[in-house]
């Protein structure tokens, strides 16, 4: 595998690797919360990360970039 030093793509690939991991779970009532819990979660810390991109000044994105990371 190689290897991806653009955050922004490494998270949009984590993003699509929830999915295919997802889709391997059994259809039980617990792995149906989680695996919709997984894959918005991490769906979100790069399009949060996207946001934070398109800031103006440099606090705004100092204040989002964690955001990001905390998810």
């Amino acid at each position: 595998m190689e290897k991806i030093f653009n955050f922004e793509d490494r998270l949009v690939r984590f993003a699509g690797e929830c999915i295919f991991f997802t889709r391997q779970l059994e259809k039980l009532f617990e792995n149906e919360y989680y695996k919709n819990q997984l894959i918005r979660s991490s769906g979100s810390a790069s399009l949060n990360f996207g946001e934070a991109q398109g800031t103006i000044t440099d606090k705004d994105f100092i204040f989002k970039v964690p955001l990001v990371v905390k998810r």
